[in-house]
């Protein structure tokens, strides 16, 4: 598709999927001593790719893991706090959710159009 909302909807659906598997690592690594969080790097590159209207810009952006920067909050070097990590999850669901319900409309105008039934979409 050669949609810029499309192609948008999707890069956020993997940056989201990705935060997913990166907030539950952070989860899984809470207790493990000297583990540093990791988290996901993509809002200002989807942001200025999506604002220039440049498709193939956008269709190349990709999400990154990063390391952060965030001090440690235990002795042992860990700086992982669930209280984080969880408002983190909830989150980034609300915009996975979002996402999809937005894709989910863009789609339906699309079989309205195709199949022309003016009542959808």
């Amino acid at each position: 598709m050669n949609d810029l909302s499309l192609v948008t909807l999707q890069k956020m659906l993997d940056a989201a999927s990705l935060r997913h598997r990166v907030i539950a690592n952070n989860v899984a690594n809470a207790n493990t001593p000297g583990y540093q969080r990791s988290e996901v790097s993509f809002g200002e590159q989807l942001a200025k790719a999506a604002s220039t209207g440049d498709l193939a810009a956008l269709r190349t952006a990709r999400p990154t893991v990063v390391r952060s920067d965030a001090p440690a909050l235990r002795s042992d070097g860990n700086n992982v706090s669930l209280e984080r990590e969880l408002a983190d999850l909830m989150k980034n669901t609300l915009l996975y959710n979002t996402c999809t319900h937005l894709l989910s409309l863009r789609l339906a105008s699309y079989k309205a159009a195709i199949s022309g039934d003016s009542r959808a979409g």
